[in-house]
């Protein structure tokens, strides 16, 4: 039987769906093929991506250990969840730094009329919302960068709310810059709609007791709305960030005032050259 070929063994693992007991919309960094260098692949084991950690179980939390996830960097407003969802999350095995990549707040009906405007209007409002987080939030994107720089050894989750939007946009910069395609950026962030499945009826709850009155059905008409994630929303993202900064390099440097020497360092960290098999 003839061994297979490092690009091979990478692609099955591009993007992997993790199991943590809890925990939705999880999924890893590693495994995408990345222009950089030839044979090259975003790292496996590095970061991950979630939704919320307030109904993690023991097991999960057990899960994240077994990971070897030791720095979690939260995308939300302090106490943003409560409005969605109840619990609490114990993680004191990790560093937990909260990191809001959007300073104001927001109500369950907010949230709900942003994605109906966002349903009505189409893919360029939900692009053009994504890139202004972006700018809005330089300062928390390189705050993260510069997490991953001095800290090569720990291992990252990432998250916001529902793992969505802003985890969304966070895993896109990074992706980028480790020379993953725009196709692919789009393929893997549209991949949280399905993986949200399990948690619209959470969702529509939260919509129900935050508009009572809706019916139930429309609750959850309005919840699917919410987990969206078109593929050409991210990729209509992608190319307004080549025409308004030239490129996600290019962001990095004059909005983010991240060096072409530590961008090369976080490249270098974020990927690796896999050796050919005879």
């Amino acid at each position: 039987m003839a061994e297979s070929s490092p690009q091979s063994t990478f692609l099955a693992k591009r993007g992997a769906s993790i199991d943590i007991d809890g925990v939705f919309n999880v999924r890893s960094f590693g495994g995408y093929p990345s222009s950089l260098r030839p044979n090259c692949f975003t790292r496996d084991s590095f970061i991950y991506r979630s939704g919320h950690l307030k109904d993690i179980t023991s097991r999960g939390t057990i899960q994240i250990r077994d990971l070897g996830i030791s720095m979690v960097i939260d995308l939300t407003n302090s106490g943003e969840t409560k409005a969605l969802f109840t619990g609490t999350s114990s993680l004191s095995q990790c560093r937990v730094l909260n990191l809001p990549l959007v300073k104001h707040g927001f109500t369950v009906q907010q949230l709900a009329d942003k994605y109906k405007r966002y349903l009505e209007e189409g893919e360029k409002a939900i692009a053009e919302g994504y890139l202004k987080l972006l700018i809005e939030g330089h300062q928390v994107v390189r705050d993260i960068l510069f997490l991953i720089r001095d800290n090569p050894d720990d291992v990252f989750l990432v998250h916001c709310a529902m793992g969505k939007d802003r985890t969304g946009v966070v895993f896109a910069v990074l992706l980028s810059l480790a020379g993953v395609s725009d196709d692919a950026i789009a393929d893997e962030y549209s991949r949280s709609e399905l993986a949200l499945e399990a948690a619209l009826p959470k969702i529509a709850a939260a919509i129900k007791k935050a508009i009572p009155t809706v019916t139930d059905v429309e609750a959850l008409k309005r919840a699917r709305v919410v987990i969206q994630t078109r593929k050409e929303a991210m990729l209509l993202m992608l190319q307004l960030m080549v025409e308004r900064f030239g490129g996600m390099v290019q962001y990095l440097k004059n909005c983010c005032g991240v060096s072409e020497e530590d961008i090369e360092l976080i490249q270098a960290l974020l990927t690796f050259t896999a050796k050919d098999t005879d």
